[in-house]
C-alpha cells in the first residue's frame, strides 16, 4: 500500500461488474494508467514510471517498480482481487475489456493490463554497456570490471566477476528477473524490450546482452583529425579518429549493426533528443573509453568577472548527485580563450575536468571525461567560439 501511494506522490511531483475469477488474474500485467485525484495520467514511461506484476495461482506474487521487485500476496473475496504489498490489501476488479481495476482510495486508482510475454532470461549474457550521470560507457574494461551470466533452464546459474565467480538460483515473473547468490542479498534485474538486461547497482546502470551469435558493434570509420562545427557556435578538432554523436552517425551504426544492437549501446533517437533538449554537443574516442562534451546555456548576469563567484552553487548541485570533490580554479587561457576549470571524480570513479567560458551572452561548459593528455590539449588548443 505504501508503494502504491509513492505512484501517485512521483506523478504529483512531475506534474464495470465486479465478476473477478482467480483463475482470470493470474499471470503477469503491465501499469498502463493511473488516476491521482481525478487526473489521469498516461503514457507512464515518459514519466518515468514503470511498474509490472505477476499474480501465481498460490496466491503470491512479486510487483516491479522501476527495476525493484517486491513480493505479494492475494486472494479473492466477495467478487474483487485483494493484492497485499505487506502495508494494507488494495481491492482490485476485473473489468469486462479484460483490464484490472484496483482503487487505491476515492478519486485514485491504477489499472493495468495483461501483459505479453515475457522471453526467458536462461541463457548467456555478458556486460556490454555501463550508464552513471548521463556518461555512457561501450568499453567497460576501462572500469575494471568484468561481469557475465549463466543462466540454466533449471532455475541455477553462476555470475562470473572480477571478483570470483558465484553460483546463484535465479527466477522471472515477466520482464522482472530477481538473482539470488549465497550470503547476498537478492539482485533485482529487468529485461528490457530491446531484449537486454538491466541491473542497476549503487547508481550505476549496467546493461547485459545475450552473447549466443551476437556480432560486436563496429563504428564506420571516420576522417582523421575532422574539424567540426556545431550549431551551438562553436568549432572544434577532434583528435584523430574521434566522432561526432549525431544524427548521422546514428544512423552509419544502425545501418551497420542493426537499431537492437545500437541501442543497446545508447545509440538512439532518444540519446539524440536528449542532446538537443540539453544544447549539447558530445564526441566520443574511437574505441568509445573517453568522451567530452559541450554544452551551451544563457548566462544572464554571469560573466568571466564574476564566475568565480559561481563555485558554492557548483559544489552543491554536484553535491546533490553524490560528488563531493568539486573545486574550481582559474582563470587560465588555453588556445586564445579564457577559461575556468572544474575538476571531479564522476561516480562511476572517472576523473572528469571541465571547463567554463562565457561569451556572446553564454556559458559554454566543456566536460572531458577519461580524456588523454595529448588529445584533451588538441581539443581545448582548437576550440574556439564563433
Amino acid at each position: 500500500m505504501k508503494r502504491m501511494l509513492g505512484i501517485f506522490m512521483v506523478l504529483l511531483l512531475v506534474t464495470a461488474p465486479a465478476i473477478a475469477q482467480s483463475g482470470m488474474v493470474e499471470g503477469d500485467w503491465e501499469l498502463i494508467c493511473v488516476v491521482v485525484d481525478g487526473i489521469t495520467y498516461e503514457d507512464l514511461d515518459q514519466r518515468g514510471l514503470s511498474m509490472t506484476m505477476r499474480l501465481d495461482a498460490d496466491g503470491t506474487g512479486v510487483q516491479a517498480i522501476d527495476g525493484e521487485v517486491y513480493p505479494v500476496t492475494w486472494v479473492e473475496a466477495e467478487g474483487e482481487i485483494l493484492i497485499d504489498d505487506g502495508g494494507g490489501p488494495i481491492p482490485y476488479i476485473l473489468q469486462p475489456d479484460g483490464a484490472l481495476l484496483g482503487e487505491v482510495s476515492t478519486g485514485n486508482s491504477m489499472t493495468f493490463v495483461p501483459a505479453a510475454a515475457a522471453d526467458s532470461v536462461a541463457g548467456a549474457w555478458q556486460m556490454t554497456v555501463a550508464q552513471s550521470e548521463g556518461i555512457i560507457i561501450t568499453d567497460t574494461s576501462t572500469l575494471g570490471i568484468e561481469l557475465s551470466l549463466l543462466l540454466n533452464e533449471d532455475g541455477t546459474g553462476t555470475l562470473f566477476s572480477s571478483e570470483g565467480d558465484s553460483a546463484c538460483t535465479w527466477t522471472q515473473s515477466g520482464a522482472a528477473v530477481t538473482i539470488m547468490m549465497e550470503d547476498s542479498q537478492p539482485q533485482s534485474f529487468v529485461l528490457q524490450g530491446d531484449g537486454t538486461l538491466e541491473w542497476v547497482v549503487n547508481g550505476v546502470t549496467l546493461i547485459l546482452t545475450r552473447t549466443d551469435g551476437v556480432p560486436a558493434a563496429q563504428a564506420p570509420e571516420v576522417a582523421e583529425n575532422e574539424a567540426v562545427v556545431s550549431e551551438y557556435g562553436f568549432r572544434v578538432e577532434l583528435p584523430q579518429d574521434w566522432v561526432a554523436i549525431d544524427s548521422e552517425y546514428v544512423a552509419q551504426i544502425i545501418e551497420s549493426v542493426g537499431e537492437a544492437i545500437a541501442s543497446a549501446n545508447g545509440l538512439d533517437q532518444s540519446l539524440l533528443d536528449q542532446l538537443a533538449a540539453s544544447n549539447t554537443s558530445l564526441y566520443y574516442a574511437p574505441d568509445m573509453t573517453a568522451n567530452f562534451n559541450v554544452v551551451r546555456e544563457p548566462a544572464g548576469n554571469v560573466t568571466m568577472d564574476n564566475f568565480s563567484a559561481l563555485e558554492p552553487s557548483y559544489q552543491q548541485l554536484f553535491t546533490a548527485q553524490g560528488i563531493t570533490d568539486f573545486k574550481l580554479s582559474g582563470p587560465v587561457e588555453i588556445g586564445g580563450n579564457a577559461y575556468y576549470v572544474g575538476a571531479f571524480t564522476g561516480l562511476a570513479g572517472l576523473e572528469q575536468t571541465q571547463y567554463f567560458c562565457v561569451a556572446n551572452g553564454y556559458i559554454y561548459t566543456i566536460t572531458l571525461t577519461n580524456v588523454s593528455d595529448s588529445d584533451a590539449q588538441q581539443i581545448m588548443e582548437s576550440f574556439e567560439i564563433l
